[in-house]
């Protein structure tokens, strides 16, 4: 009986994370934002890459550098620092823009570290494949060949670029870093 108890009781936590985390990108954007004209397309730069600067500028983070590939007029990357609310750690977030592809590939770098050979990876991404299963809005990656894990968002601009969408990608990424950011640093830390 208290098996079974505690199987519904974790099917049903897993339910209300994985709605929660559905419900994210609503929470993390305002609605009173104003309205802001599109921002001009530069010569030799990728169609949104002047939006995207806009965006970060009227969310109050500084410091963003942004660059395109010399002669490549359709890619650029971008970087720039955000602290979480609850942590304060600092996260080194990075942007790469496709026009090839049609994609903004946003995600924190070196959010942890899971060598392959470490005392503690197997319980680091065993928990981060749980996490993927209930997160709709996210995703953890993870570099075999050095151990980094990343926290990434992926976002179409096939037909348009959404700014609302952008600012609530950049604004979860930070919300979910911040969130699961101490449980999986202690498991980094101690497999517990």
């Amino acid at each position: 009986m208290n098996r079974r108890f505690f199987a519904l009781l974790l099917v049903l936590l897993g339910v209300v994370v994985g709605r929660a985390s559905v419900a994210l990108p609503a929470w993390a954007q305002t609605e009173d934002e104003p309205a802001r004209g599109v921002a001009p397309v530069v010569e030799g730069e990728p169609r949104y890459l002047g939006a995207i600067r806009a965006e970060l500028d009227g969310m109050g983070i500084t410091g963003v550098r942004c660059e395109t590939a010399t002669g490549d007029t359709q890619r650029a990357t971008c970087a720039f620092q955000q602290t979480g609310a609850e942590t304060e750690r600092v996260l080194d977030v990075r942007l790469a823009y496709s026009d090839v592809t049609d994609t903004i590939y946003l995600y924190a770098s070196e959010y942890l570290s899971a060598p392959s050979d470490g005392a503690h990876s197997d319980a680091v991404l065993r928990r981060l494949m749980e996490l993927n299963w209930t997160m709709l809005l996210g995703k953890f990656e993870w570099d075999p060949t050095d151990g980094e894990v990343r926290l990434a968002m992926v976002m179409n601009t096939d037909s348009n670029f959404d700014r609302r969408a952008f600012r609530s990608a950049v604004r979860g990424l930070n919300v979910l870093a911040d969130r699961y950011y101490p449980e999986l640093h202690r498991l980094e830390t101690t497999g517990r």
